[in-house]
């Protein structure tokens, strides 16, 4: 498969997650006023944890980078639902 096809397919799945996110988002809000608990827990789950005990511990070979883009990627995603939500963008 070409890049450009893998890539389209990647772009597409990102902006159809972040419909679906920003749509169940909206939902919740119409039924609680302080609402986005799914937010929240989504940008929770984006920031970057490595459970290392010792907080100087530089993480070694690909597995740390895996991690670290699939972070960004959430973040992109999560960022794209709120987009789509005006109370979910600051000062909305």
């Amino acid at each position: 498969m070409p890049n450009e096809e893998i890539e389209g397919r990647l772009v597409a799945q990102r902006e159809a997650l972040a419909f679906l996110i920003a749509h169940v988002a909206r939902m919740e809000e119409r039924y609680d006023e302080h609402a986005s608990r799914l937010l929240r827990v989504l940008e929770a789950h984006s920031l970057f944890q490595d459970h290392q005990e010792d907080p100087g511990a530089v993480p070694s070979g690909g597995a740390f980078a895996v991690e670290a883009a699939a972070k960004s990627e959430f973040r992109r995603i999560l960022s794209d639902a709120q987009e789509q939500i005006p109370s979910a963008r600051p000062g909305g």
